[in-house]
């Protein structure tokens, strides 16, 4: 159920059945030269689409948070970077307003890579509070089942540029797209030229490898991931 389509009397009488918030998120940043700066918006966002249908009494799905840190793109136009302190604290006090009508579980569908350590985070502000907080990453918590349809994951490589075709081919110009097989070291690190030197053409992996059926398979996969990941925590299943 969408939080943000009901007024505040049903929010009220439907807060009291429903205690589990999901809160969708993302970032505006380059994602190749082929697909959309709302890339990592857009998926989050169908994947949850995809959930509720399944979902809808047991979730409240809220307004998303668009923006991110992704101060290492910063270099490509459109890419906008919010300052980890005020990721922290923006993720915290919306979560901290919906514990605040009574949700008792916070999930973030996140979907950008560079928000994690204020999501982590956010997640002990909550517990602080009382409730419980959990950070669903797509690519990260279902790697595996990703790679039963993708060849390889990577950033704007051929998972998400077609997850991104399976929402709208339009948004994508395939023409465009290119492929890095080089992998940046997977640990902290930055420095003036990095960007330039690290993901040239801001895409790791080969996006033209993408195609919509892959997209559409995926989603399938990452629903009812997602819907089992979600229940199980609903239901104090916090360890396997």
């Amino acid at each position: 159920m969408y939080a943000g389509k009901l007024n505040t009397d049903e929010y009220g009488k439907e807060a009291e059945k429903i205690s589990t918030v999901v809160i969708p998120l993302g970032s505006v940043e380059a994602h190749g030269r082929h697909c959309p700066l709302d890339t990592d918006n857009m998926i989050p966002e169908r994947i949850l689409r995809d959930v509720e249908g399944v979902m809808r009494q047991e979730i409240l799905v809220a307004p998303p948070i668009n923006y991110g840190y992704t101060p290492g793109l910063s270099t490509f136009p459109g890419t906008v970077t919010i300052g980890m302190e005020t990721l922290i604290s923006l993720y915290t006090q919306v979560a901290a307003g919906y514990v605040g009508w009574g949700a008792r579980h916070i999930v973030f569908m996140n979907g950008h890579g560079g928000n994690i350590p204020a999501l982590s985070a956010a997640c002990d502000n909550i517990a602080a509070r009382g409730a419980y907080a959990m950070v669903i990453s797509y690519w990260l918590n279902f790697s595996q089942d990703i790679l039963t349809v993708c060849s390889a994951q990577g950033h704007a490589g051929e998972d998400e540029t077609s997850l991104v075709l399976a929402i709208d081919p339009s948004l994508v110009d395939m023409g465009k797209a290119s492929s890095w097989e080089k992998k940046p070291l997977i640990t902290p690190m930055n420095g003036p030229d990095m960007a330039s030197r690290r993901i040239p053409e801001a895409v790791t992996g080969d996006a033209r490898k993408a195609d919509r059926k892959k997209g559409d398979a995926l989603y399938r996969i990452l629903r009812d991931r997602t819907v089992e990941t979600i229940r199980a925590f609903a239901a104090g299943e916090y360890v396997r």
